[in-house]
Formats: structure tokens, sequence, C-alpha cells
């Protein structure tokens, strides 16, 4: 009788641990690390306006791809997804290192985000059907952990290959340890487990698309024009909702984000992650042009959210074998709200920095826990056979929220920051120049504008843990009625 392995990288588990979370440390790396080279590659390729998309286009797409990959894990097995996923990631990554041209670049970068993306759902899902339930938790606490470390530490590390090589060998390391990868997982992931008839729903990923769009805009500066595209976004969700209860095969099925558990673990997660991640994207700009800090300390501004969600990951999956997972959802928004509202007053107050990166710690704790367990929770109320979907969908709700935060958290610093100052060109002087002399006002207006992205994340975050009462008590409901019968 075979022992019960006790660690993710138990011998029997290690291939599949290698392959899952070395294509996730991979793919984090690719997402934000050639972020470090945009100037070198504009200077070799010109086009200097398509700049920002080499980046952009990549994280668009791998949103997309995200929850375009469900129904196929379902249906082909995340086995052979996972060879497709890394292929076609490992490829164009690497051709996008003899890229000729901007566009071209861009456009293998749009490839290379779309297997970004297969990879994220299938590695997600592989974890739920490959692991067993003792160590489903921890195993998604290390994916959390590797994504992290490398997300902070991708521009660091393109930065060292910088110093001694070209922007290129950023690109042409995906080959070598992608193949490692695929060598690694090609015969320990599971085979098709759901339908195997897949016919792909292009008009519910354009309606997605739609939907994801449309929010984008809509609050990428607070405006007239707000309104109208959040009008075009609730049409998206009414047409994407018309066409999920017609369609056979929808990519995303409402009984995967609807009914409760699953609708509370999309909101509650995606609301937390918007109120963090409002604060959270711009930590950096507050730091360098706030509070004027030096080109190291902004570098690294980012890093006590980071090291603090996977710090929380961590003890929710240590939590798991104790505590029911909605319990440790409840947890993570009562340690990242008053988290949250500590930063906003550490901010408006001007009171030490130090003291703040500690709170942004402490949120990103709140943030570990929840999301860990979300994750958790979400695989133990999905058969198998519907895994691929179930994955995909929730993560798409996460990635929402990294998104609209982003977006939010931008369009009020920005608005509160027009206001001081009448025009918001006048911080460029001090965010791009370590000698200039700070416009009038700028350090002010962009405390001012932080707080307020704060506060509005104070907001966001309350309403998840609205949601997560609700499912909590519909769960409880739900077990007494079952009791009573």
């Amino acid at each position: 009788m075979s022992q019960r392995p006790t660690s993710v990288l138990s011998k029997e588990l290690l291939p599949a641990s290698i392959a899952i979370f070395a294509t996730a440390a991979l793919a984090s790396f690719q997402a934000l690390g050639l972020a470090a080279a945009l100037p070198d590659i504009a200077g070799d390729l010109g086009d200097v306006a398509l700049l920002p998309w080499v980046i952009t286009a990549f994280l668009v797409t791998s949103t997309l791809a995200t929850v375009a990959a469900g129904p196929f894990i379902d249906g082909v097995g995340a086995s052979r997804m996972f060879k497709i996923a890394v292929s076609i990631f490992a490829s164009m990554g690497f051709l996008a290192g003899f890229a000729p041209s901007m566009p071209i670049l861009v456009a293998l970068r749009v490839l290379q985000g779309v297997g970004a993306g297969l990879i994220l759902s299938t590695g997600t899902a592989a974890i739920s059907l490959v692991f067993p339930q003792h160590l489903i938790s921890r195993a998604f606490a290390a994916n959390a952990t590797v994504w992290g470390v490398m997300g902070v530490a991708g521009p660091a590390i393109a930065a060292l290959i910088l110093t001694f090589l070209s922007w290129e060998w950023i690109l042409f390391v995906n080959l070598p340890l992608g193949l490692l990868a695929l060598i690694a997982g090609w015969k320990v992931l599971p085979g098709p487990l759901g339908d195997k008839s897949i016919g792909f729903d292009f008009r519910g990923i354009a309606l997605i698309a739609l939907v994801t769009i449309a929010t984008l805009f809509a609050v990428d500066a607070l405006s007239v024009e707000s309104v109208l595209w959040l009008g075009a976004a609730a049409g998206g969700i009414g047409l994407y909702v018309w066409h999920a209860r017609r369609a056979e095969a929808p990519i995303v099925r409402l009984k995967h984000l609807v009914p409760q558990p699953y609708r509370g673990l999309a909101l509650s997660t995606a609301l937390m992650l918007t109120g963090t991640f409002a604060m959270n994207s711009y930590i950096p700009l507050y730091v360098r042009a706030g509070l004027e800090g030096s080109a190291a300390l902004t570098a690294w501004s980012v890093l006590p959210l980071t090291v603090g969600w996977t710090t929380g990951a961590t003890i929710a999956s240590r939590l798991a074998d104790r505590h029911s997972e909605s319990w440790i959802i409840l947890i993570g928004f009562v340690v990242n709200i008053p988290a949250l509202v500590a930063a906003w007053l550490l901010v408006t107050l001007d009171v030490s920095l130090a003291l703040s990166f500690t709170m942004f710690f402490t949120a990103g704790v709140g943030v570990g826990l929840s999301t860990n367990a979300a994750l958790t929770m979400n695989q133990a109320v999905t058969p198998d056979a519907q895994m691929g979907r179930a994955s995909a969908a929730h993560l798409f709700a996460r990635n929402q929220g990294f998104t609209f935060g982003a977006a939010i958290g931008g369009a009020v610093l920005l608005f509160v920051v027009t206001a001081q100052l009448g025009d918001v060109e006048l911080v460029r002087e001090l965010i791009g120049s370590r000698d200039a002399v700070a416009p009038p006002g700028a350090a002010e207006a962009v405390q001012s504008g932080f707080a307020a992205a704060v506060a509005v994340g104070v907001g966001m975050s309350s309403l998840g843990m609205v949601s997560a009462f609700r499912m909590r008590s519909s769960l409880r409901a739900e077990r007494l009625a079952k009791r009573r019968s």
C-alpha cells in the first residue's frame, strides 16, 4: 500500500509540481519582466507609440484566454491543453526575440499572451485534479507564492539579463525553460473528464471581451463618457446572460457564476482584489511623486503587499486543515479591510512610510487568505468533469478585479491630481527626473489622489465582505435544510 504524499514536492507529485509551478513562474515573469527592457526595445525597433502594447497586449489576451480555456480543459483534458498552452507560450515568446519591428513584436506578444492565459487556467484546474484533497490548498499557496515572487522579481531578473545580454534574451529563455516544463508535465496530467464535443463559443467570448473593454474605458477617466461605457458594459452583460441561457455550450456557464457559492466566491474575490489593487497599482507613483522617494525605494515599494499575499496564502493552506474555506475567506476580509483603513489614515496624515508599508503587507495577508481559500472552495464544490470551466470562470472574475482595480484607482488618483493642479501633466517632471524641481503642490496632490484611491479601495473591499457574508449564510441555511429533511 503506497504511503499518502505529505508534500506537493513528494516524489510522486514532483513532476506535476515542476510542470505547473515552473510554467506559472515563466508566465508571471513574461507578463511584466519585459517592462525593464522597454527603453532598449524602443531604441532598436522604433514605433514608440506602440511601446505600451508590448505589455498591455499580453495582459489583455491572457485575460481572455483564461476564460476561453475552460471548455477545452474539460473536453480534451488538462494534459493536452497543457501541451498546447506551453507550446504556444514558449514558441511565440522565443520568436518575439527575433521580431524585426514593433508591430510584429506586439503581434507575437498577443499570441504569447494567449498561451499565458491557457497556462493559468490549465495549471489551476490541474492542481484541483492532480493533487490529493489534503494538499490542494497548499498547492494553490505554492502557486500563488511562485506567481507573486516572479511578478515582483521579474523586472529585477530582466535588468540582470540586460546587464550582460540584450533584451532579446528575456524572450529567448522561453524556449528552453518551456521545454523543460513540457517534459516534466508530459505524462502526469489527466486526460478529458467532461464533454468531448468541443465547439468554440465565438459569440460568448466576443461579448465577454466587450464587457471587459467597456468597463476599462468607463473607469479610465471619470467623465460623462464613463456613463456611456458603463451602459455598454451593462448591455454586454445582459446580452451574455441571454446568450448563455440559450447556447448549448457557452464559454462561461451561468451555473459557475450565478448560484451560490459560485456567485459569492466570484464577487467577494473580485471586489477584494479591486479594492486592494486600486491602492497597490499606484504605490510606486505615491512613493516617487508623492513622497519624492528614491528610485530604489520606488522599485521595491510593491514588495510588502506581494510578500503579504504569499504569506496569507500559506497561512490559509494551514488553516484549511481545521477550518472551513468560507470562514477563512471572511477572516481574510477582517484582516484586509482594517489594514486598508489604516493605510488610508497613514497616507492622509502623512505619517511614517514604514508604518504604511506594514499596512500594505497586512492588506496583502488578507488577500492571500481569502483568494487561496476561494480557489480551494471552488475546487471542493465542483465535479471533476466541470473543473476546467469552473476554474476558468473563477479566474476570469479574479482578473477583472485586478484590471478594474488598477483602472478605477488610476482614474480616482488622476481626477484628484487634476482638480488640485489643473493639469496632471505637471506631475511628469517629478516622476521623470530625480533632479527635477517639483511643480508647486504636485507632491501634495499625488498624496491626496493616492489617499482617495485607497478610500475607494476600502469601499470596494467592504462590498466584497458583504458578498462573502451572504455566501456563508446561504451555505449555513443549506446545511440546516439538509439536516431537517
